[in-house]
């Protein structure tokens, strides 16, 4: 079977739905004729191997109707049906590297070309193109006497290479479904197997499942595979004595949890003696592969910041309400976006199969995810892959997805007729009956000045009348079916024009309106009185979205909290001394200052957001009390080693007690970190009370600020 033929076959085997010869054509870059011819060739061959041939229905388009099990042994066959035993480009492509990396051969690359049954001339571009690849990787290729050719590298880096060519090049659902035999399995997988060992992959499989089920730990099967799969690499690699010997400080190591739990299993299982670093290594790299929350990584407060600086930007540049059911995707976000820094701390990138059907199906906040990746990459220092693209599009997509159900769109319009007012309610009946159009009002031509008044969209009129501010349909007063036709028409043309009404009860808008009539009425909410509010409203089964209605930097932030104009000889002087004054209001221990010194120490200038400003803070674990916030300014910067934000000049320090109660109080801190005009002013304060009206104020504020200074 040719080339083309076997690809466009495995198109149709892969899927459960029409295709059509367009969409062919686009996709293989080839002529809707070639596609036909393809097809005889292709239903000779199943009609030949006993299979359902592809059949055509009338307006829908082509589509092969096979049982799963019909479909999983034509794909295997497919693979096995070539039409020489030369390897391709990208089987040869892995097999010499996959051969180079095995201490067990001896990689002579005249022997090479046997092996791969090509020419010199052939082997020697194969080789430039490894080479090219591999500088990418910081990973040299050499040639020394006896052991012939060899890589030379940072062992993490040959790992995570590893990683990355076997997941680019093979379907890792697959590979882990084969069972012990090579027969029928396509061969870059058949590669892959004789490097790793199937026996070893399942073995990780099953102590993978059984230890994190019996930990009553949430399996993340997106990730599950991948997981296994770098596990049976760092295996190999250790098995064959590549050990990091770097020196790791040990209070990294995520103690205690499932995930150490598992690593002590799997060198069991193997007999592995491992040093400390390699045991922090892998439980950091497993652990990078699980959404977690803020207990469970020192980049918190970073990917909270992302998270949320993330929804605002991708629902400016598509338009779409995400604000409407931020907790949900706030949450998703946040922790994939955690797992997002941590593999980008272990150079490991998560494998995305479906990226590409992302992409296509997406495409509007899949580029409007990519026009974000630079502030992502800000943090990361690495390349942000359209696998991971993929992953952050999805959690928008299914939020988008939810608000379909949930919202509905409509035309807000008016009708003018002179045939009477019942003949106008009619028409204004009719419309809204067969059509998402809102009538606003009926109005007679004599009435032609309300239009500008009115907050409509549309203007339907059973008379001529020329008016061009907003778009216009002359009707009949009784719709006949070609008027039907032609106002979808019309709608579809001026689309752009709906609105988006919520066919959601917003129980928490309810609340917060509940609670400011109390405070007009003269009451005063306490604790006690708001949690009786919300006990009612529990009562009578509404849910309250409660991240809506936390505080704000303002209800936090005490005048005493804030320190102007102060002298500090360097960053641990800056953090102690802002965060001294949450240990006098006992918000935090003497310990969250410790802990947050020695986090920088270790992770570097993390904690150097934005422009001249520190958001100091360690993890609730460290000595968190209650929430609290402090801030400083500082009379001669500090350096924290931020080249791109040095020097620091206002210092905050976060107590956060878990990953929610502060949302309102970041989004106040990105506000301003998003203005470097505001830093400056609030810089050069020298009162407390100006310091609140820059940091709160508006344009009024700053107009006064000016007129006193």
């Amino acid at each position: 079977m040719k080339e083309r033929t076997r690809k466009l076959l495995t198109r149709f085997s892969s899927v459960n739905s029409f295709l059509t010869y367009e969409d062919l054509s686009k996709e293989f870059s080839i002529s809707e004729r070639t596609v036909r011819n393809e097809l005889v060739l292709i239903n000779n061959y199943l009609t030949e191997k006993n299979y359902p041939t592809i059949m055509t229905a009338r307006g829908k388009g082509l589509k092969l109707t096979l049982s799963d099990k019909e479909r999983e042994k034509l794909l295997l066959r497919i693979g096995d049906d070539r039409e020489t035993d030369y390897y391709r480009p990208d089987e040869r492509f892995l097999a010499l590297l996959l051969d180079i990396v095995n201490p067990s051969n001896t990689t002579i690359l005249y022997e090479m070309e046997k092996k791969l049954l090509v020419s010199k001339s052939t082997l020697d571009e194969d080789m430039r193109k490894l080479r090219f690849y591999l500088k990418d990787h910081d990973i040299s290729v050499v040639s020394l006497p006896k052991q012939g050719v060899v890589l030379q590298g940072d062992e993490r880096s040959i790992r995570s290479m590893l990683y990355g060519v076997i997941t680019s090049m093979t379907d890792i659902d697959n590979l882990m479904s084969f069972q012990n035999t090579e027969a029928a399995i396509p061969i870059l997988d058949q590669l892959v197997l004789s490097y790793l060992d199937l026996e070893v992959l399942q073995i990780i499989s099953k102590n993978y499942d059984e230890i994190l089920e019996k930990s009553m730990v949430e399996i993340n099967y997106v990730y599950r595979n991948q997981v296994i799969l770098f596990l049976g690499i760092w295996i190999r690699r250790l098995q064959e004595g590549n050990i990091l010997y770097e020196s790791v400080k040990s209070h990294n190591w995520i103690k205690d949890c499932p995930t150490e739990t598992f690593v002590d299993g799997i060198c069991k299982e193997f007999d592995l003696e491992l040093p400390l670093n390699e045991c922090e290594y892998i439980t950091q790299t497993i652990e990078s592969f699980n959404p977690k929350d803020m207990n469970n990584s020192v980049d918190w407060i970073t990917a909270q910041l992302l998270a949320i600086q993330l929804i605002e930007h991708v629902e400016k540049l598509t338009g779409i309400p995400f604000s409407q059911r931020e907790e949900d995707l706030y949450e998703g976000l946040y922790k994939h976006i955690t797992g997002l820094l941590s593999r980008a701390k272990n150079n490991i990138q998560a494998s995305n199969p479906l990226k590409e059907t992302i992409k296509d199906s997406y495409a509007e906040i899949y580029q409007a995810v990519t026009c974000f990746k630079r502030q992502i990459e800000d943090y990361t220092k690495k390349p942000l892959s359209e696998d991971e693209i993929g992953f952050l599009t999805v959690y928008f997509s299914t939020s988008a997805s939810w608000m379909k159900q949930e919202q509905r769109y409509v035309f807000q319009a008016i009708v003018l007729c002179n045939h009477g007012i019942s003949t106008g309610k009619l028409l204004a009946a009719n419309l809204k009956e067969h059509f998402n159009i809102d009538i606003v009002a009926v109005l007679s031509s004599h009435e032609l000045a309300f239009i500008d008044k009115l907050d409509v969209d549309l203007v339907f009129t059973t008379i001529p009348i020329d008016y061009q501010k907003k778009p216009l349909l002359v009707l009949n007063p009784i719709l006949r079916e070609s008027d039907k036709k032609e106002i979808k028409e019309f709608l579809l043309k001026n689309k752009n024009k709906r609105r988006i009404i919520s066919n959601k009860f917003d129980a928490t808008s309810l609340m917060q309106d509940v609670l400011a009539l109390i405070i007009e009425s003269g009451g005063r909410i306490t604790k006690e009185s708001y949690q009786r509010v919300e006990e009612t409203f529990k009562e009578h089964h509404l849910k309250i979205n409660t991240r809506e209605i936390q505080p704000m930097l303002q209800d936090i932030l005490k005048q005493s909290n804030i320190l102007l104009n102060q002298e500090c000889g360097d960053w641990k002087e800056a953090i102690t001394k802002v965060a001294e004054i949450l240990v006098s209001d006992a918000v935090i221990e003497e310990s969250y200052i410790t802990a947050m010194i020695k986090s920088v120490e270790e992770f570097g200038p993390y904690i150097v957001v934005g422009k001249h400003l520190a958001l100091a803070h360690a993890r609730p674990e460290d000595g968190v009390n209650k929430l609290g916030i402090s801030v400083l300014t500082l009379k001669n910067p500090v350096y924290f080693g931020n080249p791109d934000n040095d020097p620091v000049r206002i210092v905050f320090c976060l107590a956060a007690v878990d990953s929610y109660s502060h949302l309102n109080v970041m989004k106040n801190l990105i506000d301003l970190i998003n203005d470097e005009e505001k830093v400056n002013r609030l810089i050069a304060v020298q009162d407390i009370d100006m310091f609140n009206n820059v940091l709160y104020g508006s344009e009024k504020n700053k107009l006064e600020e000016e007129r006193f200074s």
